[in-house]
């Protein structure tokens, strides 16, 4: 598959993208507030804090992508939104260099701004994807979006552990990685805007009462796509468990006893398994169709949630590491390969011309929105004062998810499907 220059500069913005994802997201936004929520919470309770917000970044992400998305699509301002919540995210990035010891609330403020910036600009972001690529090659486009997502978010981390480990200063290579995120992030994402041109359509002026309008029109009209909306339901259900683990992943590790060494070592090691399996999921899908490698995604995700429970049990440190790592493979397997081929298949069930709209409601259901998951790790702290137990139970809507998945009609699936049995 030959890249144009228009494709090259969007899955440019996917590897800038990643290094808030990896860097902010995953390894040093929830290390930062761990160490600053000492004395405010006790570990559990810190750990929930942090998912309810996860949960209030998510939600009030997707409802702002589908009303600002029929405006973008009205006006063709898809790369016009995208850029000011891409603004937004290096701004609260950047703010974590400001936070220390104690400002427990103020990291927590930053990373609901910052992630409210990522998840909303990704529906915008997503939404590009048909004006770039036809149909029959969105699949392998999204899956090589996502695969080199992971390069670039290891190479500004590497960045920054070889200069932690040079200067032996830890609080000032943190610092260091959001100034060097909100770099990465920037600068990676100066083609996209140079370089995609939204594809023409009619344009005319808008006003916030017509995104209100247009808003409340596409719900109505949602009955028409009904394999759009079983699929959202679907997506939304095994997707949010996906962002959960991702996101709680470090803040769940320290609970379990697992060291920042291990940590780290750990997730720089799933970049370099994702990068070649999100290819293979990919290449797959074209051989066994997108829905049936998502079911294999799933079906490892199901048993990745039954692997924290059983860790929970274990008193050896070594077994409760052994597990980790095992864990922690299997996800580097497939979250590459899931997110890719949710995107893409959702872009083959939507009007190409109403495409960051539905992104929108593909955003509210679940690109990156984490709503349900961190309210079951708040229950489980609740009930059992074990934040682990809240990832057990996200097999849960796994398994519901792929459940309704069956119930959507892919366009051309069939056919392919055939082909390959035959």
């Amino acid at each position: 598959m030959r890249l144009t220059r228009a494709q090259l500069s969007w899955i440019l913005y996917d590897m800038g993208s990643a290094a808030f994802a990896l860097i902010v997201r995953t390894v040093f936004a929830p290390l930062l507030f761990k160490n600053s929520a000492h004395g405010v919470w006790e570990d559990a309770e810190a750990t929930a804090w942090w998912g309810y917000a996860g949960s209030l970044a998510g939600l009030t992400a997707g409802v702002l992508a589908p009303y600002l998305g029929t405006l973008a699509d009205a006006g063709g301002g898809k790369k016009r939104y995208l850029g000011i919540f891409l603004v937004l995210g290096l701004g609260a990035t950047a703010g974590f260099c400001f936070a220390g010891a104690g400002d427990a609330y103020w990291v927590l403020a930053l990373y609901f701004i910052g992630l409210v910036a990522f998840m909303a600009g990704n529906s915008f972001y997503d939404a590009l994807l048909p004006d770039i690529s036809p149909r029959g090659g969105m699949h392998r486009l999204s899956s090589r979006a996502y695969a080199w997502g992971y390069i670039g978010g290891v190479i500004p981390f590497l960045f920054c552990l070889i200069v932690a480990f040079a200067a032996d200063a830890a609080e000032w290579t943190t610092k260091l990685a959001f100034v060097v995120t909100a770099v990465w992030w920037g600068v990676l994402s100066l083609p996209l805007f140079r370089d995609i041109r939204e594809k023409r359509r009619v344009r005319r002026r808008v006003s916030p009462l017509d995104g209100f309008r247009k808003l409340a029109r596409t719900a109505r009209e949602l009955g028409k796509y009904r394999n759009a909306v079983i699929f959202l339901i679907a997506y939304f259900l095994y997707i949010d468990g996906v962002g959960t683990i991702l996101m709680m992943a470090t803040p769940l590790s320290r609970d379990i006893g697992i060291s920042e060494l291990w940590l780290i070592g750990t997730i720089l090691g799933l970049q370099f398994l994702g990068f070649p399996f999100t290819l293979l999921y990919g290449k797959l899908s074209k051989r066994y169709s997108a829905r049936r490698m998502i079911y294999v995604a799933i079906g490892i995700y199901v048993t990745i949630t039954l692997l924290v429970g059983v860790m929970t049990l274990m008193e050896s440190a070594e077994w409760k590491l052994g597990l980790f790592l095992l864990v922690a493979f299997l996800i580097g397997t497939s979250q590459g390969g899931i997110q890719s081929l949710s995107r893409s298949l959702f872009s083959g069930l939507i009007p190409r011309d109403r495409a960051a709209e539905f992104f929108g409601f593909y955003n509210i259901f679940g690109k990156f929105t984490t709503i349900v998951g961190p309210l079951l790790i708040g229950i489980a702290v609740a009930f059992w004062n074990r934040s682990e137990y809240g990832i057990v139970l996200l097999s849960i809507p796994f398994l519901l998810g792929g459940w309704l998945l069956g119930r959507v009609e892919v366009p051309g699936e069939a056919k392919k499907t055939g082909d390959a049995v035959r």
